[in-house]
């Protein structure tokens, strides 16, 4: 019996349950892809390459030059094993697109005898049960995928070269979800550069007990000055003078002074309200792909890349004591829900380990999904008997921190709530001048007990009603409104979701697209548009609404959903999209031939152009933005040219000794000391030599290694130094050894020659 799954690792924990009767093999993800031909087999040309519009949008499939080799293995196994076949792929619409296309190239022409097993979890249990009850396979979900990628490209392929041709940069691209998503990071930033601060006041009062009245201190803080609380006693909001209530916001000094006049004429308060409630703090549910990327990119800095790599692994299997074992369930879902049998799992460990914060009866949570054939269970562990304690030192440390997430969710989200009490105080005066505040504290953890949430404890508070306070300090902090903050990788998922754009499997490549893009920064967890991004936003906003709008985009997801519940038809959602909008592209784009300047202009500067002295702008080009001369557009500089220059002069003076008799192996020429424009490292190189061609370019070093020197290395066995750039493009530089890893492992973050 042959199965076949998508990856070599769920393959292998696959295997590892089903033994020897079964021969489990990869697919390594999808097989085929839509071509990129111009024509069709009778010759008709085609608006889009690989899709025959006019053949009610069938796409023109093409085995992936990668997986020829996997394909003919896959081929030759299917052949001994005919009628015998299992398809093991996920069960989203990806997963089924896979199977689908696994069929077609096994030559599986009745697709009603496909056999699929369904599982969630890579489980003895789970795998066992799919394959004595395999199911067939979904022909809605593939048409969904197939709608989707599809349009992706419909999209991608007729707007991108709106952008091309605009803005003279053919590594440009437009796409249906990463559009909208730039649109909204870039109106943030909008609405963070035309914000005006406005100013208003707050005033709190310290208030003493004590036997004498002590005179009253006034102050005055600024907007970043903040109260000591370890200097105060009772601190507390004015809340009422004279018996009116203030304000929400005091706005201004005048106002402050006018309303405030008389506060420190009366410094004797009393309690006139103590009053006592009860809160609660729910426990959260399980996660969801999108709440699991939120919480990692917030608690723990991942990406949501590298959250959707870690949980891909963990769901598939690593290696446990020398064993393939899958340690949490699904990782791609919207969905809440747990099975009994898991619930069951999980209060019995809190039972066994934490029974005063087991509720009386099982917690259920309700999905928000409306796609019930996509929404699988939440994400959790295949065994939440397995600590993340137990797993200390066998799994990657990142991996790790990432499943003790998931596993403290799934027990928390069973554990009775947080209670807490809270006092609310309200003192006053004869004036009837009030001040208002309130402490809390914990009386039963509950699911903080296992998440490590901070719990108040409960002061020592020895006050009754009528007792007399004392007003002893006065604070007036002056605060500004502040603009709002940039999206972060967590908040930007939060707000795709709750717009209905893109879908959980989605959402760390739409984040990864523009950066890769050069569309947004991520720096300090916040995502800034660069210009490039700005521009590109702009363009397409007020240019193409339709599809940069997020109304528009949130349908078309939920036409794919309904086309995977069977509501509406493949040929219907995308004829209803293509013919508006091939006709509006078509118009703008015309229109835009004209706009060039608008948008390839970024801003102006008061740099003088080196050559002649000129006013220059910064404008955006074919190798993205650079300085233009305004009294000679052919005085063009780098944005970088100042540092540019400053550093092959001084790389010369450091580096030139190793130039000495050194020749070009093409031409003969003597090499010389050349920078890198884009990183601003020095290198030796001919000076005929550029990125393809066969001149000689060689490193610069920057001295011998030092773990060589320790090691007694020499001649040819000692290594040197020499530059390197992360590969996570965060534009910083590290030194290593250049004999390699094999032979001398060290590096350094710092510049040896400094």
């Amino acid at each position: 019996m042959l199965i076949i799954v998508e990856s070599p690792a769920k393959a292998k924990t696959i295997s590892k349950i089903v033994g020897k009767d079964y021969t489990v093999k990869a697919s390594v993800g999808h097989i085929r892809k839509i071509s990129s031909e111009k024509k069709t087999k009778d010759n008709r040309k085609l608006e889009i390459n690989g899709i025959d519009i006019e053949n009610k949008f069938k796409p023109i499939y093409v085995v992936d030059p990668a997986k020829k080799k996997v394909v003919t293995e896959l081929k030759k196994l299917a052949k001994a094993n005919k009628d015998r076949i299992l398809f093991a792929t996920d069960s989203d619409r990806e997963g089924e697109a896979i199977s689908w296309h696994l069929a077609e190239l096994l030559g599986i022409k009745d697709k009603s005898t496909v056999q699929r097993l369904e599982f969630h979890e890579i489980t003895k249990t789970a795998i066992n049960h799919a394959i004595e009850n395999p199911r067939k396979l979904n022909m809605e979900l593939v048409s969904a995928q197939q709608a989707r990628q599809v349009l992706d490209k419909l999209v991608g392929f007729k707007l991108s070269p709106v952008l091309w041709k605009t803005l003279n940069n053919y590594k440009l691209s437009a796409g249906r979800v990463q559009s909208p998503a730039l649109v909204l990071i870039a109106n943030k930033e909008n609405q963070i550069n035309n914000f005006i601060p406005k100013e208003y006041w707050e005033v709190s009062g310290n208030f003493i007990s004590s036997e004498t009245i002590p005179p009253v201190k006034q102050n005055f803080l600024n907007d970043e000055d903040k109260i000591d609380e370890n200097t105060t006693n009772w601190l507390f909001k004015l809340s009422k003078i004279q018996g009116k209530k203030i304000p929400k916001e005091i706005n201004g000094k005048e106002v402050l002074d006018k309303l405030t006049a008389e506060l420190p004429e009366t410094a004797k308060y009393f309690f006139k309200s103590i009053v006592e409630k009860q809160e609660k703090s729910s426990s959260r549910p399980p996660f969801t792909t999108s709440t699991l990327q939120q919480a990692a990119s917030s608690r723990l800095g991942y990406s949501p890349k590298m959250t959707m790599q870690l949980a891909q692994k963990l769901y598939e299997g690593v290696s446990i004591d020398g064993s393939p074992t899958a340690l949490i369930t699904y990782m791609r879902t919207d969905s809440v829900v747990l099975s009994k049998e898991s619930i069951q799992k999980a209060r019995s460990y809190i039972n066994k380990n934490y029974s005063k914060y087991l509720p009386e009866h099982p917690k259920y949570y309700r999905s928000k999904s409306r796609n019930s054939q996509e929404a699988h269970e939440a994400i959790r562990p295949t065994d939440p008997m397995r600590t993340p304690q137990s797993l200390a030192g066998k799994l990657d440390p990142k991996q790790l921190k990432l499943y003790e997430l998931i596993w403290k969710q799934t027990i928390a989200c069973q554990m009775t709530d947080e209670r807490r009490t809270r006092l609310t105080f309200t003192v006053a005066n004869d004036h009837s001048d009030e001040f208002t505040g309130s402490v809390a504290w914990t009386i039963h953890e509950g699911f903080k007990a296992i998440t490590g949430e901070e719990i108040k404890q409960k002061p020592n508070i020895q006050i009754v009603e009528g007792q007399s306070v004392y007003l002893e300090q006065i604070y007036y902090h002056q605060n500004f409104t502040k603009p709002p903050s940039r999206y972060s990788a967590a908040s930007l998922i939060k707000k795709l979701e709750e717009l209905g754009i893109g879908r959980p499997s989605t959402y760390a490549s739409i984040i990864s697209t523009l950066q890769d893009r050069n569309y947004v920064e991520s720096k300090s967890k916040s995502m800034i548009p660069t210009s490039l991004g700005m521009t590109i936003a702009s363009l397409l906003s007020e240019n193409f609404n339709d599809i940069t709008d997020q109304t528009l985009t949130a349908k078309m997801e939920a036409d794919l959903d309904d086309i995977s519940n069977g509501e509406k038809e493949y040929l219907q959602v995308l004829n209803s999209f293509w013919n508006d909008f091939k006709t509006e592209v078509e118009t703008k784009q015309a229109i835009l031939k004209d706009q060039r300047e608008k948008y390839t202009v970024t801003s102006k500067t008061t740099e003088p152009c080196p050559t002649c002295g000129g006013e220059m702008i910064q404008r955006l080009g074919r190798f993205g933005e650079y300085f233009q001369c305004q009294s000679d557009k052919s005085h063009m500089f780098a944005l970088n040219f100042k540092e540019y220059e400053a550093t092959l002069k001084e790389s010369k003076e450091l580096f030139a000794d190793q130039t000495v008799g050194k020749k070009c192996d093409v031409c003969d020429k003597n090499l010389i000391i050349r920078v890198s424009k884009n990183t601003l490292n020095p290198y030796i190189a001919c000076a005929e030599y550029k990125v393809g061609n066969k001149h000689t370019v060689t490193n610069v070093h920057y001295g011998s290694c030092p773990q060589c020197l320790d090691a007694g290395r020499k001649g040819e066995k000692q290594g040197n130094l020499i530059v390197k750039r992360s590969r996570n493009k965060s534009q910083n530089n590290y030194w290593q050894c250049n004999l390699g890893k094999k032979k001398c492992d060290y590096t350094t973050k710092e510049n040896p020659l400094k």
